[in-house]
């Protein structure tokens, strides 16, 4: 089953990770791989976080915490957290301030697309999809 769909958009330099269904840790982990893995190939981008069609959490507030401890994967890039529904913009309202906390440079948090297309100064962006076949496959990068 795939739980996250990867686009990007080279005219604005911006990767898009579109959560399908449920975030948890084990899609949180997928999120962090494919990053990782993006940015070793492409180099640094402009992130947005689409959990538009996310239907339920089920994650631990220690697991947010610990993931909220460390820093942006693209120093000096903005990230957006697109959270229309109220539970996941309260939990990613959390993940930002644990950031601020830190000290470290948090994230932005829009209900739209067209918000963070906005907010960005970047629009209308075509995300073209990006192959993530490889996820399933690489257990070492989702443990």
């Amino acid at each position: 089953m795939t739980m996250l769909a990867v686009g990007f958009d080279q005219q604005g330099n911006v990767l898009l990770l579109t959560l399908l269904d449920t975030f948890d840790n084990g899609t949180m982990a997928v999120m962090d791989a494919a990053c990782v893995t993006f940015f070793d190939a492409e180099g640094p981008t402009h992130s947005i976080f689409d959990f538009t069609p996310t239907q339920k959490v089920v994650m631990a507030p220690l697991s947010l915490e610990r993931r909220a401890s460390k820093p942006a994967m693209c120093v000096g890039f903005e990230r957006v957290i697109v959270a229309p529904q109220p539970e996941l913009r309260a939990l990613a309202e959390k993940f930002r301030l644990h950031q601020v906390n830190a000290g470290l440079p948090a994230p932005h948090i829009v209900q739209t697309m067209a918000e963070a297309e906005h907010l960005l100064g970047l629009g209308p962006l075509v995300f073209e999809p990006v192959d993530t076949s490889w996820l399933a496959n690489d257990k070492a990068k989702v443990v």
